[in-house]
């Protein structure tokens, strides 16, 4: 399964940076790989490792490219700030979420009515990986979200 991301656009610095992810999952139940090269003033590129959540779609099979853009608020536990208007770019808007205070859930509910096409909630305190399951069944979810280790913005 191949996740690409055009440009990471942090939204205090208004710095962009191209990335692109590749995750490869088997039976979306394990832990997958992500590769993630993110080419900005030094051209770095790192590898990551995350989880997909056990609610909501897949990645397409053909991956998935956009712009990766933080959430506000951060935590997204309330209604988060859309997406700018898309233009002519062929990319989807995918939305970066901090966890904590609140459920998966609730986030990427908060993201999916925002109009982002998918979300990462990358860990704060750890690099361990929990599954994100939802307490929720009442609210279906149109799109896909992934948990990535602290170091996915720490090391950025």
């Amino acid at each position: 399964m191949l996740l690409s991301i055009g440009m990471l656009m942090l939204s205090a610095t208004q710095v962009y940076t191209i990335l692109t992810v590749q995750l490869f999952a088997f039976l979306n139940l394990l832990p997958v790989e992500a590769d993630i090269l993110a080419y900005n003033f030094e051209n770095a590129s790192q590898t990551f490792d995350d989880l997909p959540a056990r609610f909501g779609y897949r990645l397409p099979a053909e991956g998935l490219k956009g712009f990766l853009i933080n959430s506000k608020p951060e935590n997204a536990c309330e209604p988060i700030v859309p997406p700018p208007v898309k233009d002519n770019s062929s990319g989807a808007f995918i939305v970066l979420i901090r966890r904590l205070d609140c459920n998966f859930d609730i986030k990427v509910l908060n993201a999916q009515r925002a109009g982002y096409k998918a979300a990462i909630v990358h860990n704060v305190d750890s690099d361990d990986l929990i599954s994100m399951g939802s307490n929720d069944s009442k609210y279906r979810y149109h799109f896909s979200s992934l948990l990535f280790d602290r170091s996915f913005v720490t090391k950025n």
